[in-house]
């Protein structure tokens, strides 16, 4: 395992950020320049990004290039459809749950329109911001997949709206929730299961309903969430100490409860590649026996852990960004 060295909040011993070895190889979409492009335009033409500046973030973010290297094998218009959801979830997600006062006059109306959207496909009498082009991404979402198939992926996002709320909860209280409740609320609020969702669709087709809700197909998704969310947790650790917010973080929990920082990263570390082992066993003992269908499905799960974990550390600085800001002369990456 490589590491990165960036000093750590207090000024001494340098924080080592690990890089995650993966036992398969990565891949992305042979558009990703256009998909890229098109997504900045998508951004513009619903307002998601109201000023230059906002405009000039985003394209050091580079959510395309997360949907090229998570959905190397999609066709060129749900490639596109996925790139436009990563802009709105990340942008939205960031207003409405993250970097927000605890609760105010907006968060209930913000976070239910989204909701509605899903239940009822059109906009509301006074739409929130971004819920014009959310309409727009499930219109699309519609296209691509099954009846069954899209409630796969309105139920994860749900779950990410409803989830919100356990979040804004633990915000309430005197004291932080503990590791295993804080493992609920990040499964869901990370958004990570929605993307799931359409793994079969952007790979060798969609897998049965029944494959989808076998107990093993869902332990499979769960290590991947689990990879994908608590290596964020390592990765976006120094932004997210800094910054005001309703955040929530393994590696910030495990300080509390008297660990060192340090010891907390590298104990978050250890357990992101106890999942890789534990996914990639089950995964092998899987694929000999399951659907061409299923098999492109677990393909997809590999290309969202290894695609999310190359562009940190290749593409984005969606997490740069935010710690450079903290300190002017500081210009390490932490991914």
């Amino acid at each position: 395992m490589k590491e990165a060295a960036a000093p750590d909040s207090s000024g001494g011993d340098s924080l080592r950020i690990p890089r995650f070895v993966f036992p398969w190889p990565a891949a992305i979409h042979p558009d990703v320049e256009s998909a890229e492009a098109d997504t900045l335009k998508f951004a513009v033409d619903y307002g998601l990004a109201p000023d230059a500046a906002y405009r000039a973030r985003l394209a050091r973010t580079r959510y395309g290039w997360l949907a090229a290297r998570c959905y190397p094998q999609a066709g060129r218009e749900f490639l596109q459809s996925a790139a436009d959801y990563f802009t709105w979830f990340f942008i939205v997600d960031d207003l409405f749950v993250d970097r927000v006062q605890t609760i105010t006059p907006r968060t209930l109306p913000n976070l239910t329109a989204m909701i509605d959207v899903l239940d009822h496909h059109r906009l509301g009498a006074e739409p929130v911001f971004g819920e014009d082009a959310w309409l727009d991404v499930c219109t699309r979402m519609r296209g691509h997949l099954s009846h069954e198939h899209f409630q796969r992926f309105a139920h994860g996002m749900r779950m990410w709206a409803s989830t919100a709320g356990l979040q804004i909860l633990n915000h309430l209280q005197a004291e932080p929730v503990g590791i295993t409740q804080y493992e609920t609320i990040r499964r869901h609020t990370s958004g990570t299961y929605p993307c799931l969702a359409l793994l079969d669709a952007a790979n060798t087709g969609p897998i049965t309903a029944a494959e989808y809700n076998d107990p093993i197909t869902q332990r499979l998704c769960l290590h991947t969430n689990n990879v994908i969310c608590w290596s964020n947790d390592i990765q976006s650790v120094r932004m997210e100490m800094n910054q005001p917010g309703q955040y929530l973080n393994m590696v910030i929990l495990y300080t509390r409860q008297g660990l060192p920082l340090q010891q907390s990263v590298d104990l978050v570390a250890h357990r992101v590649r106890s999942e890789i082992a534990s996914f990639q066993s089950l995964a092998l003992t899987v694929e000999p026996h399951a659907s061409q269908e299923m098999q492109g499905f677990i393909t997809g799960l590999r290309n969202w852990m290894r695609g999310y974990q190359d562009w940190v550390e290749h593409d984005t600085q969606r997490y740069a960004d935010a710690y450079i800001d903290q300190d002017a002369n500081d210009t390490h990456v932490l991914s």
